[in-house]
C-alpha cells in the first residue's frame, strides 16, 4: 500500500511538470504568432478611415463621325484608298456616295470618284469657283475653290505636288485610264478648339478660321485674316502675346499691327474678324500661332 501511494504522488508531480512545460510552449507560440502577424492584427483592430477620392478630369472632345467631302451640294463619305502596284487609281465602279482619298496625299489631297451616272453628271455640272469642303473626324475642315473640269488622267507615280495646299478630284470615265480632272485651290481652313478651363472656371470654347493671306504692294509685309467665334459663356481677350508668326529656322517676328487693335475682347456668342500684319518672312513658309492653334502659311 505504501509503494502504491508513493507511485501515485510521483505521477502527479510528472503531470504538473509536463503541463507547465506545455503551457509555457503554448504561450511562447502565441507570442511568436502575434509578432509575425502584428501588421494584419493592427489593421483589424484599427478603426476604418474614409479613403480620399481622386478627382477625375474630363476633357471635352468633339466628333463629327465619318470624314466627308462636300462637292457643290453633294456630300461624300471619305474612305482611304491605296493605289494598285502599277500605280493605277482604279476604284469600285458602283459607289456613288464614296470619295476615295489616295493615301499619301496629305497636303494636296487627291480624291477618286466612281464613274457612276450621278457622279459623272455632278462633275459635268461643276463651274469655276464652285466650293468643295473636306471635313475630318474632329470637325476641322478645309475649303477649296474649284476650277472648270478638264479631260486628263492621274496615277500614283504622277500625283500633285505635296508641298502646296490644294485639291484634285478625278473620275475615270474610260477603260484606258482617262477621265475628268477637277482641281481646287486652297480657300480657307477652320479648326475647332476646346480649351480646358481652370478648376471652378467656366468652360471656354472658340472656333478659329484662317481666312486669307496677302502680301503688301512693296512686298515688305504680309496681312493674315482670321475669324474667331466665341462659343463659351465668358469673354475671350486676345492680346499681342497670343499671336505670333515664326518663320522656318528663325525666331518669331514682331507683330506690326492688327485691325482692330489688340487687346480685343470677344464677347460670348460673337464672331470677330481680325487682320494681323507681320514683316514678310524670308523663308518660304512660316507658322502662325493664335492662342494654342497653329497654321502653316506659305506662298506669300
Amino acid at each position: 500500500m505504501n509503494r502504491k501511494q508513493h507511485a501515485s504522488s510521483s505521477q502527479r508531480t510528472q503531470i504538473i511538470i509536463v503541463s507547465s512545460l506545455l503551457g509555457i510552449g503554448i504561450l511562447a507560440l502565441c507570442g511568436l504568432l502575434i509578432f509575425v502577424f502584428r501588421g494584419n492584427i493592427l489593421q483589424l483592430v484599427t478603426p476604418a478611415t474614409a479613403t480620399q477620392a481622386i478627382p477625375t478630369m474630363f476633357i471635352p472632345t468633339v466628333d463629327c463621325g465619318t470624314p466627308s467631302l462636300v462637292i457643290g451640294s453633294r456630300t461624300f463619305q471619305i474612305q482611304a484608298f491605296t493605289p494598285a502596284p502599277d500605280g493605277a487609281l482604279t476604284v469600285p465602279a458602283d459607289t456613288s456616295g464614296i470619295a476615295y482619298w489616295v493615301a499619301g496625299t496629305d497636303t494636296n489631297y487627291v480624291f477618286v470618284l466612281s464613274a457612276t451616272p450621278d457622279n459623272l453628271a455632278l462633275i459635268a455640272s461643276l463651274t469655276a469657283r464652285t466650293t468643295a469642303k473636306a471635313t475630318s473626324k474632329d470637325c476641322n475642315y478645309t475649303s477649296y475653290n474649284l476650277f472648270t473640269p478638264e479631260p486628263g488622267s492621274i496615277s500614283a507615280s504622277a500625283l500633285p505636288d505635296q508641298s502646296l495646299n490644294g485639291l484634285t478630284i478625278f473620275i475615270q470615265s474610260d477603260p484606258s485610264g482617262t477621265g475628268m480632272l477637277v482641281r481646287g485651290e486652297f480657300a480657307g481652313e477652320q479648326i475647332n478648339t476646346f480649351n480646358m478651363p481652370a478648376p471652378g472656371a467656366s468652360e471656354i470654347q472658340a472656333e478659329i478660321s484662317l481666312l486669307e493671306t496677302t502680301t503688301s504692294a512693296d512686298a515688305t509685309t504680309i496681312r493674315v485674316g482670321v475669324s474667331i467665334q466665341n462659343f463659351g459663356s465668358t469673354p475671350i481677350t486676345l492680346s499681342t502675346a497670343d499671336v505670333s508668326l515664326t518663320p522656318q529656322d528663325a525666331p518669331s517676328l514682331i507683330l506690326a499691327g492688327s485691325e482692330p487693335s489688340l487687346p480685343k475682347e470677344i464677347a460670348p456668342g460673337s464672331i470677330e474678324t481680325i487682320y494681323f500684319t507681320f514683316p514678310r518672312p524670308a523663308s518660304p513658309a512660316a507658322t502662325l500661332k493664335i492662342l494654342n492653334i497653329e497654321y502653316d502659311i506659305e506662298g506669300y
